[in-house]
């Protein structure tokens, strides 16, 4: 592999991410739940499309420590979102669910996000939308193809 190409793109990505949060992602301050950590909603969406999991396979998803994990569970569950179900085939482990409230609470989060992503994309030209559908769609086949490890 060319080390130069590889230096480059491993800069361009440093230049990337924090182009996507600046110009697309911005719009959390404008949620009526501005105050929670971006790690709730992390977890939250996590469950939303797992289903209730194990503390421990939640913090592999997200990349938080078990530590963290549980005073962030503990505040989830305080504030409605989450709940704690015993596992009915292993006694010893306790999954998270989402309730009801955490799950409209996702829910508006991805419309409204949808809709201010929607606005900012809005103001490119019709070329440099497509252009831009083509390279993410190449930079999710790129990830998926390179090692977990």
């Amino acid at each position: 592999m060319d080390k130069e190409l590889l230096i480059q793109v491993t800069e361009e990505m440093y230049l990337l991410f924090p182009l996507f949060k600046n110009k697309l992602f911005k719009h959390k301050k404008s949620l009526k739940h501005n105050s929670m950590p971006h790690s709730y909603f992390h977890v939250l969406k996590v469950l939303k499309k797992r289903g209730p999991l194990p503390m421990s396979e939640i913090g592999r998803k997200v990349c938080i420590s078990k530590s963290n994990m549980t005073s962030l569970i503990d505040k989830l569950v305080q504030n409605g979102l989450t709940e704690r179900i015993p596992d009915q085939n292993d006694r010893r482990v306790i999954n998270i669910a989402l309730t009801e409230k955490g799950n409209q609470l996702i829910e508006d989060w991805h419309s409204h996000s949808n809709q201010q992503i929607m606005k900012k994309l809005s103001s490119i030209s019709d070329e440099d939308m497509e252009t831009l559908h083509k390279s993410l769609k190449n930079i999710r086949t790129i990830l998926n193809k390179m090692d977990e490890s």
